[in-house]
């Protein structure tokens, strides 16, 4: 194992395995719960710090505001060390209170939310929504900036264009992205878990046209991670295929054990475990991922030589299943906004 670590940009440390909700997805699966300990959170950070360059920091799960306790001590340790260190936590919502809400502002930790549709769909594929939604309106009374992830599956593809007008309600949304479901863990019982071609076509188109149309009449524009890619792409800007950190070997991400993987999606995956916070395995943390590039149907696509990639993990578990949803994602919106 070297001794001489890269650096690391983009940091999760998983704060907790457990969950209050149970969704129809779920990619990590059923887990004993374990809470970090703090000398596992100060270990990975340090490595994070080591380089001396700016680094994000993830905390996830799990649901962590089970942990609010562990957040503002994760959070102090980074400020009071004075690292060049963003951070953000990414919730489900329904644990959202004023003391979180303080705690966040006074670290500065950036809110990501999880919402897949109107409370119907969200009550189905996750449950909790009439909690996820009283938090989404105690954020927006409080004008704290929030992003949204949806993960996108058989039972929201054809509620796309109501997930961008239920989140327009809220004026402190940014931004939403879209996550395309894995097939692994809970997915794998969930029947048809990988919308078809034809549904995830029009299901975003009818997204665009209502994201056109918000961009109207919204004072606040509402980003959309994946329009925003595409065009970029389209100018010519974009890296071929260098979707996130792990791609440029740059990501580590800790589960509450101390053991260490590639990125989020792998924190429960035995198979991607590249040591611990206090041994790491850095060829095989480096180069699980490194390099990785989408394949599909390539040659002739507008976005060929410059498409904007995908989740290396998700195309692994979902390789077999069909077109990359992401593939199609992106073409419907190149070829609507071309």
């Amino acid at each position: 194992m070297s001794s001489t670590p890269p650096p690391v940009r983009y940091l999760v440390l998983w704060l907790t395995t457990a969950c209050n909700l149970r969704c129809a997805y779920c990619y990590r699966g059923d887990q004993e719960p374990e809470v970090m300990p703090l000398d596992v959170a100060s270990a990975a950070l340090q490595i994070a710090a080591a380089s001396g360059l700016p680094f994000h920091v993830q905390l996830a799960g799990g649901e962590p505001t089970l942990e609010p306790a562990l957040i503002e001590k994760v959070a102090r340790m980074v400020r009071e060390a004075g690292w060049p260190a963003t951070l953000a936590v990414q919730t489900n919502g329904t644990l959202i209170d004023p003391a979180l809400i303080a705690c966040w502002r006074r670290y500065g930790i950036s809110v990501g939310l999880s919402v897949d549709g109107p409370p119907a769909v969200q009550d189905r594929v996750r449950g909790g929504a009439r909690a996820t939604f009283q938090g989404l309106e105690l954020l927006a009374r409080s004008d704290v900036a929030v992003r949204v992830t949806s993960v996108v599956s058989s039972a929201n593809v054809h509620h796309l264009g109501e997930l961008m007008l239920t989140l327009a309600a809220f004026p402190n949304i940014r931004g939403v992205g879209l996550d395309p479901v894995v097939f692994r863990g809970r997915a794998v019982q969930m029947e048809g878990a990988i919308p078809g071609e034809e549904a995830l076509q029009s299901g975003i188109r009818t997204m665009l046209a209502v994201h056109d149309r918000l961009g109207k009449l919204r004072r606040t524009p509402m980003r959309w991670r994946e329009r925003d890619a595409v065009l970029k792409a389209l100018s010519g800007k974009n890296a071929q295929g260098v979707f996130c950190h792990a791609c440029r070997g740059e990501s580590m991400a800790v589960h509450p054990n101390g053991t260490v993987t590639p990125c989020g999606q792998t924190v429960s995956d035995s198979g991607k475990v590249a040591g611990t916070v206090w041994n790491v395995d850095w060829e095989k943390l480096r180069g699980t991922y490194r390099e990785a590039r989408m394949q599909g149907p390539c040659q002739g696509c507008f976005l060929e030589g410059r498409c904007p990639g995908d989740c290396p993990s998700r195309t692994e578990a979902n390789q077999g299943r069909g077109p990359s949803a992401m593939c199609v994602i992106y073409r419907t919106i190149g070829e609507w906004i071309r």
